[in-house]
């Protein structure tokens, strides 16, 4: 494989249309999961820390519906994990259920399926591993396609399906019929040699051979858009301090944990104890300085984000403004979207403020009205 199969024109296509919020989603999404699940913790992984269907999160939880960001593995029954905890369609008792190829019992069975997820990480640990071992391991195609892209980014590429994996392979010009490891193994080598796309984290990539070659799936599009017509609001300054106040600092809390994890997901840790706290230094004109790669700086402005009954705001400072759109920060200032429920922080969408501008409408909030008062009254004759 090499860069000649990627065409110029379709890279910078795909370059100027690329909306990071989805990328970094999933590297976060990532970097809780390996937070939570280390690789040396899965040998001591007890059957309710591994099934779904209980509700604290489990393993199986992550791999699916917690890191759909990474790599959406939806569809399809419950069966995909080896053993899960739920009902049936046709027995509603919520009890241990399992494939019966992993045992004729629940104890049996986790125990088989335990040992597969073992023997999978070991052999994608390998620098040079052992395809054909990989695709016979009793574990369906996609949970250990999607295993493996989790704790080995480096080696294969988040693309899940087998049917994916083979039509990617035709069109990037591989050999037929190698196992489909083998080709997210590939995928990652084409990455690697091009010198565009080399420096992509891995759901860039992905979108990219998505968009180009299984027309379209994978581009996320611009989460923001503008609302449908322009409202003079009343706002209530009142209510708008209380709102910085109580949400504020929830909201910084919450981005502040989000971006460690996504460094973790980039594998970027050895970042999170260079990231520079300013939030007491307003003059900066962002809360926290850190990295998108090691090379260059990250610059993020959290926001709480309220919602209102057409849409949602947040309140922009004229320095935040002015610093979002320098030439030394343009490019690398991104705000950091918290969205609440129930007066909790629950979600967060990371935006490149050049990104955000042209999406939204913007309104004058408030000013700051600055003079020196003048004591005229010495000349005043009583």
């Amino acid at each position: 494989m090499n860069a000649a199969h990627f065409d110029d024109g379709a890279l910078a296509r795909f370059e100027a249309q690329y909306n990071s919020s989805h990328e970094d989603s999933a590297l976060r999404a990532r970097g809780q999961f390996i937070q939570k699940f280390p690789l040396d913790s899965l040998a001591n992984l007890s059957v309710d820390e591994y099934v779904i269907g209980h509700r604290k999160p489990s393993f199986c939880y992550f791999v699916k519906p917690g890191t759909k960001d990474w790599a959406n593995i939806m569809g399809a029954t419950s069966f995909k994990f080896g053993i899960y905890f739920g009902r049936t369609k046709s027995d509603p008792v919520h009890k241990y259920r399992f494939a019966g190829r992993f045992g004729t019992n629940e104890k049996e069975a986790f125990e088989s399926v335990k040992e597969a997820v073992l023997d999978l990480v070991r052999m994608g640990a390998d620098e040079q591993p052992d395809f054909a071992a990989i695709d016979a391991n009793p574990l369906s195609q996609m949970f250990k396609a999607k295993i493996l892209s989790l704790y080995f980014p480096e080696r294969f590429l988040p693309v899940c399906s087998a049917e994916h994996l083979d039509m990617l392979g035709s069109s990037l010009g591989f050999p037929e019929d190698l196992p489909h490891s083998q080709y997210q193994n590939l995928l990652h080598t084409a990455k690697k040699r091009h010198a565009k796309t080399r420096a992509w984290s891995e759901p860039r990539f992905m979108a990219f051979v998505y968009r180009v070659y299984i027309r379209g799936e994978g581009l996320i599009g611009s989460p923001i858009a503008k609302p449908s017509a322009r409202k003079h609001r009343r706002v209530d300054f009142e209510e708008m301090q209380k709102q910085r106040s109580e949400l504020g600092r929830a909201a910084e809390d919450f981005a502040l944990e989000w971006e460690k994890d996504r460094l973790r997901g980039a594998r970027l840790e050895r970042l999170i104890a260079r990231i520079e706290d300013r939030r007491d230094r307003p003059g900066y004109g962002y809360d926290f300085m850190s990295f998108s790669s090691e090379e260059f700086h990250r610059f993020i402005e959290v926001k709480s984000v309220a919602k209102l009954k057409d849409g949602h705001r947040f309140f922009l400072s004229d320095n935040e403004h002015h610093t979002s759109s320098s030439t030394e920060h343009s490019g690398s200032y991104f705000f950091y979207l918290v969205f609440f429920d129930t007066g909790k922080p629950v979600e967060l969408l990371a935006i490149l403020a050049g990104q955000l501008y042209p999406k939204v409408e913007m309104l004058p909030a408030s000013y700051e009205v600055r003079f020196d008062r003048q004591d005229f009254s010495e000349d005043v004759e009583s």
